[in-house]
């Protein structure tokens, strides 16, 4: 590579301050600190521990030998100029290091990105082994975390087998070896794709996905003989990486021959097979619905039942009732849920709204739960912001539901509309009927919300009927108790004698308060009434005999 250093002294020299630079050179004061009395780094003295890599690097004391006498002379260039001369001095110096030099010069490089990012080019190109030898010693005062990955970016494209012996030869057991061995391994993804999935396999590291680097390397493999490429993924796991490597062979092959990609794929008995059928035969009704029906409405029973609903949720993108229509008049069993689901969620990729309406107008089923569950997930996908308002709309399209519908969305969309919109999730719960509401719902609602306002959520929880009252109100005292103690307690004291809620509010509490890491502190300071009824949840609580014995030692009179 020859570094960049070509193009940044072209650079350099169309600046106005060349030729300064250079006469600044020639005719610098003699007057400068000698090489044990200079500090290499702007910020940090001689002896800082900031300027300590290892034994072997750093000397002991201001009297010690120069280790890098290039840095030192950097150090003194770099404090006598400006602008485009620095850069020449820094490209200077990085010419004639040696690796002995780049970790001093990484230091000097501290609080500039740009120089950073030349020095860690440099020492790559020049020492990587070096480089690595370092990393694994955990040595002081380097950015382990960035060097390695910019290390097993760079190297394995140019020396593939010293680096995979580098990571072959330390073994597993540090937690920068995961990354590490990912990011060796996707670098050779583009010129030799073969290898680094092998090397995804034997590593461990194929729980990761591809980015569009590993895309367009599977892409380009497969065109050139696609079931070779199918049948070599087969070879590997079934893992994360391997499935996203699958995904895009039958997104290929779908586009040069998809019928024997299908045939090719429904003969063989694994996820990948699946994947792989999933992939063509969805990409080949989008292309062309006709001919991906014909070949489907061919095929045996298994293979109909197992890609009805991946042919389905395609058709559905171009004419949802259509396709509906069709599962109803044509399917039977557990296939028909499955496929009216995969309508529905076709649907939902064109038009959420639409696919909504579809399951407004369904007779309540099982199907309809399913499509009703597909909906709501894309209305609240996981990974919703946590300030994200439910709209009215969707709530009211929810109210408008069976109570097999209603269950089945709840117990789909709970945690993601809790965390986002606990209000909105908590007004619904308390107009619904408590028969078509998953139990859990209330308390995941109650948490929520009382990590905003306490006092809110426990009103709403005293407003609940039956069973929901106790259990949502418990679990917001919980919560409540577990972020502020002193007021939680106050007011559960406060409550009247006679209140239902004083018992059963305390025992939730203490059922969390039992896994917290200050419970033993906590307990000790309860009143002796508090200790004696905590006493009792104590021993019912499931616990590790040593942490209940520890507990119940909190609780004793003193």
């Amino acid at each position: 590579m020859r570094f960049t250093f070509h193009f940044l002294l072209m650079l350099a020299a169309i600046a106005l301050g060349l030729g300064s630079g250079f006469a600044l050179r020639s005719s610098r004061a003699v007057g400068v600190p000698s090489p044990t009395q200079a500090a290499f780094a702007p910020a940090a003295s001689a002896n800082s521990p900031a300027n300590s890599i290892r034994r072997s690097h750093w000397p002991g004391d201001v009297h010690r030998q120069d280790d890098s006498p290039l840095a030192t002379q950097l150090q003194r260039d770099l404090s006598m100029s400006t602008g485009v001369t620095q850069w020449l001095y820094w490209l200077e110096a990085l010419e004639k290091a040696a690796s002995s030099d780049f970790p001093r010069l990484l230091r000097l490089a501290q609080g500039n990105p740009a120089a950073a990012h030349l020095v860690q080019a440099r020492w790559i190109e020049i020492a990587p082994r070096q480089l690595f030898d370092l990393l694994v010693a955990g040595a002081q005062g380097l950015p382990v975390a960035e060097l390695g990955y910019a290390l097993f970016d760079e190297w394995p494209k140019r020396d593939p087998d010293a680096a995979i012996a580098a990571l072959n030869e330390a073994g597993p057991g540090r937690s920068a070896d995961h990354h590490w061995r990912f990011t060796a391994a996707y670098a050779l993804i583009e010129k030799d794709i073969e290898r680094a999935l092998r090397l995804m396999k034997d590593w461990h590291v194929d729980d990761v996905g591809f980015g569009s680097r590993g895309i367009k390397a599977t892409s380009k493999w497969t065109q050139a003989n696609p079931q070779h490429a199918a049948e070599f993924v087969l070879e590997q796991s079934e893992a994360y990486s391997f499935r996203s490597a699958m995904e895009v062979v039958g997104q290929e092959w779908a586009k040069i021959d998809p019928a024997s990609a299908l045939a090719f794929a429904t003969g063989k008995q694994s996820e990948l097979a699946s994947t792989l059928a999933t992939q063509v035969l969805k990409h080949w009704a989008q292309e062309n619905l006709s001919a991906a029906a014909d070949w489907l409405a061919a095929a045996d029973d298994r293979t109909r039942r197992r890609l009805s609903p991946t042919f389905i949720e395609a058709w559905a993108t171009k004419d949802a009732p259509g396709a509906l229509v069709w599962c109803e008049e044509n399917l039977a069993g557990s296939i028909l849920p499955q496929s009216v689901a995969a309508v529905v969620r076709g649907a939902a990729e064109k038009d959420v709204a639409a696919a909504a309406a579809l399951v407004t107008e369904m007779n309540p089923s099982a199907a309809r739960a399913e499509a009703a569950t597909a909906v709501a997930r894309k209305w609240m996908p996981p990974g919703l912001p946590s300030d994200q308002r439910v709209t009215p709309k969707t709530v009211a399209w929810l109210e408008r539901l069976d109570a097999e519908s209603v269950r089945r969305v709840i117990e789909g969309v709970a945690w993601t509309w809790a965390t986002s919109d606990p209000r909105s999730m908590a007004a619904f719960l308390k107009s619904s009927n408590n028969e078509q509401i998953p139990p859990f719902a209330y308390t995941v609602a109650a948490r929520e919300l009382a990590r905003r306002s306490p006092p809110e959520a426990l009103d709403w929880a005293s407003r609940l009927t039956g069973p929901a009252a106790l259990s949502a109100g418990g679990a917001a005292f919980s919560e409540w108790r577990d972020s502020q103690p002193e007021s939680a307690m106050k007011w559960l004291a406060d409550l009247p004698a006679t209140d239902p809620r004083r018992e059963p509010y305390f025992e939730t509490a203490l059922q969390s308060l039992a896994h917290h890491p200050q419970a033993v502190e906590q307990l000790a300071g309860l009143s002796p009434a508090e200790r004696a009824m905590a006493r009792d949840v104590i021993a019912k609580i499931n616990l590790p005999e040593e942490r209940r014995a520890k507990l119940l030692d909190a609780l004793k009179t003193r």
